[in-house]
C-alpha cells in the first residue's frame, strides 16, 4: 500500500490534499499541482463588502487543470460518513473536513471552534474500528491510527459543513505545463479583472477602501464556539479568506519557483519574489486586524497597529501588480 509522505504544511488543505495526491501518485509534484492557483475565493456581496467561498472551490478546478477529480461528497448522516468508510475500504485514501470542535488530537480548535478543519485517512480496519489519521498540519502534526468513535461525532454531529475527498486521476492526462492561457489565467487573477472571483488587486483594493469597516467587524465577530463556520459572519470569514489568500500566494510562488527550476520560467526571480512578498504582507494585514480585534481601544499599542495596515496592503497591491504583469509578458511571448 501507497503510504503517504511526511509533509506538513501551515494550510491543512494544501497539506492534506497533497497528501492525497501523493497517495494517488507517488511522484506528483504537490507544488506543481496545488500550486497553479491564484484565486482569491472573494466576491462582492450584495452590500459591497467581501464575501469568501470555501477554498474547496478553487483547489478542484486546480486539480481538473492537471488531469484529476477531486469528489466532494457531503456528510450530514451517519450512513453518508459509512459511505466514506466504505470506499476507504477499496481505495489507498480519503480526505475529510472534519468540524474540529469534536476532533481530540486537533487541540487549536478542540472544544472551542466550528471550524472545518481537513485531514486524510487511510488503512481502515473494520475488525478493529480503527484507522490512521494523517494530519499533516504544522500545528498539530499527527500519524497514528486511531479509533473511529473518535471521527464519528466530528462528522456527524451538527451541520458545520463536513464532506469527504477523494482524489481519482484521470485517464488520457495531456501535459499540464503552463501554456499562453494559462499563464494569462493567473495574471487576471491576480491583478486584472478576475474570473469567477475578483482579483488580487481588486480583494486590496476592496480592504483599503472599507478598512474601518472591515476592522469593526473583527472586532465585533463572536468568540469561540458561537455559530458553525456555515453561519460565520463577515468577521470571521474576512480573517478565513486572508488566511486562505495568503497560503493561495504562498503556494502559487513554490509552483512558479518550481517551474523556474525545471528551465520552464528561467530566470524569473523578480516574480516568485513579488508574489512571495504579497503572501508575507497579507498576511501581517490578517494577523495585526485580529490582534486589533481584541485590544482595548485605549491600548496604547493601537495606533501603531492601524499605522501599518494601509502601507502593509498598499506593499501588496504593488506586488501584486508586479506579478501579474510579469505574468502577462510571459503569456505573450509564449504566443
Amino acid at each position: 500500500m501507497t503510504q503517504a509522505p511526511l509533509f506538513t504544511d501551515s494550510s491543512c488543505y494544501h497539506a492534506a490534499f497533497a497528501a492525497l495526491l501523493h497517495a494517488a501518485e507517488p511522484h506528483a509534484d504537490p507544488f506543481l499541482v496545488l500550486g497553479n492557483n491564484a484565486a482569491t475565493a472573494a466576491r462582492l456581496a450584495d452590500d459591497g463588502l467581501l464575501e469568501f467561498s470555501d477554498p474547496l472551490e478553487p483547489l478542484t478546478s486546480t486539480f481538473t487543470r492537471h488531469g484529476y477529480e477531486l469528489r466532494q461528497h457531503p456528510v450530514t448522516t451517519e450512513q453518508e460518513w459509512q459511505a466514506a468508510l466504505d470506499t476507504l475500504g477499496s481505495t489507498t485514501a480519503i480526505a475529510i473536513a472534519a468540524d474540529a470542535f469534536h476532533l481530540p488530537h486537533y487541540w487549536v480548535g478542540y472544544r472551542t471552534s466550528h471550524a472545518l478543519h481537513v485531514v486524510v485517512l487511510r488503512d481502515y480496519d473494520k475488525d478493529t474500528g480503527t484507522v490512521r489519521l494523517l494530519d499533516p498540519g504544522e500545528v498539530v502534526f499527527l500519524d497514528e491510527r486511531v479509533p473511529l468513535d473518535q471521527l464519528t461525532p466530528a462528522m456527524c454531529e451538527g451541520r458545520a459543513g463536513q464532506a469527504w475527498m477523494q482524489l481519482v486521476p484521470l485517464p488520457d492526462r495531456g501535459s499540464a505545463r503552463p501554456d499562453a492561457g494559462a499563464l494569462l489565467d493567473l495574471s487576471q487573477a491576480l491583478s486584472g479583472t478576475g474570473s469567477a472571483w475578483m482579483s488580487g488587486t481588486s480583494l486590496v483594493q476592496a480592504l483599503h477602501s472599507d478598512l474601518d469597516v472591515y476592522l469593526d467587524a473583527v472586532s465585533n465577530r463572536p468568540r469561540a464556539a458561537d455559530g458553525t463556520q456555515q453561519d460565520w459572519g463577515l468577521g470571521p470569514w474576512l480573517l478565513l479568506g486572508l488566511w486562505w489568500y495568503h497560503h493561495t500566494l504562498r503556494w502559487l510562488a513554490g509552483h512558479l519557483g518550481t517551474l523556474a527550476a525545471d528551465g520552464t520560467l528561467a530566470g524569473r526571480a523578480d516574480l516568485i519574489e513579488a508574489v512571495d512578498r504579497a503572501s508575507r504582507d497579507l498576511l501581517v494585514v490578517r494577523n495585526l486586524m485580529m490582534r486589533l480585534g481584541v485590544m482595548p481601544a485605549d491600548d496604547k499599542r493601537s495606533a501603531t497597529f492601524r499605522g501599518q495596515l494601509r502601507p502593509r496592503l498598499e506593499l501588496a497591491l504593488e506586488n501584486l501588480k508586479t506579478a501579474g504583469t510579469a505574468l502577462a509578458a510571459l503569456a505573450e511571448e509564449k504566443r
